[in-house]
């Protein structure tokens, strides 16, 4: 009896066993993919103090997907919404919290500015300064086991409705794919934080005469 007993107690173990993996092999094949982007913005001298600017954001890319049909066939659930941090020169890394693409380059957008000792205006006025960002491209797919990811834009200094001066950049990078999307991370984030800070916000300001 005590044999059958123990028998029992093993099958039941087994069988506790079998499940938990099924659970466990379940959330990992369900679980959300998605980017974690860090962000690096350079100390800078408020150089533009005294400067006011409204900020906005244009969606120009071709293609409103950030993800690429190669992630999409490798991970079932990749998000759009990334996980955006930031370190501005020495200081602490500040978590900043999920975005949509815009709204994560309007953030990393103001950030830049605010840097740089412009006040961003909370409403648009057409005899104060507009600074429009107009994204072209951010976009991030995977290719023969390689994370590739393009990032462009350009930015117009408006005023009075006329287009005084604009810059433009872009970039693209490209990494192997070990496990995961670390390597993702790291390329997205080295990427974006290096076009980002070509970005010469007082020379904008220079060729408009303001």
């Amino acid at each position: 009896m005590a044999r059958k007993d123990r028998s029992r107690g093993s099958l039941n173990q087994g069988l506790m066993l079998c499940i938990l993996g099924a659970l466990l092999f379940t959330q990992a094949c369900s679980s959300i993919a998605y980017v974690q982007l860090n962000d690096r913005v350079p100390a800078k001298a408020a150089a533009l103090a005294g400067k006011k600017a409204f900020l906005s954001v244009e969606d120009e890319r071709k293609s409103k997907d950030f993800a690429g049909a190669g992630v999409k066939r490798e991970f079932d659930h990749f998000s759009e919404t990334i996980s955006y941090s930031v370190q501005k020169g020495t200081k602490p890394v500040l978590k900043m919290g999920l975005y949509d693409v815009p709204s994560l380059v309007k953030e990393a957008f103001r950030v830049r500015v605010e840097s740089e000792g412009v006040e961003p205006l909370s409403e648009r006025r057409t005899d104060q300064i507009e600074l429009v960002l107009a994204l072209q491209d951010f976009s991030l797919d995977l290719v023969s086991r390689n994370w590739k990811v393009k990032f462009g834009y350009e930015v117009r200094l408006i005023k009075n409705g006329a287009l005084l001066a604009k810059q433009f950049a872009n970039g693209e990078a490209e990494r192997l794919k070990l496990m995961g999307t670390e390597q993702a991370d790291t390329v997205v984030g080295d990427l974006f934080a290096d076009v980002m800070n070509r970005l010469n916000l007082a020379k904008l300001f220079r060729d408009a005469g303001q």
